[in-house]
């Protein structure tokens, strides 16, 4: 099988898995966004943007993606209790 066709698959795959979740709306920096959200304890806006796969986003476009999912209420941010500047966005459940 061709590493191409193979690719192909998992992209069909990953589509029919975000359609049952509901994601399938969302722009794909903004499924990147919340899925880094679900992987990470403690996800910032700074986090996100020094991990090497947003490297190819700017600041303004991750800061539009985590307002897309807070005005959707997909993700909340709360004050972080060690550093005050620090919101730590989490998934809503």
């Amino acid at each position: 099988m061709s590493t191409l066709k193979k690719l192909f698959e998992l992209r069909e795959s990953l589509d029919t898995y975000e359609r049952e979740l509901g994601l399938d709306q969302l722009s794909e920096v903004e499924k990147s966004v919340l899925e880094f959200v679900m992987h990470k304890k403690e996800a910032t806006i700074t986090a996100i943007t020094k991990d090497r796969y947003f490297a190819k986003y700017s600041l303004s476009t991750i800061k539009r993606a985590v307002g897309v999912l807070l005005s959707n209420d997909i993700i909340s941010a709360n004050q972080s209790n060690s550093d005050r500047r620090a919101m730590i966005l989490s998934y809503n459940q």
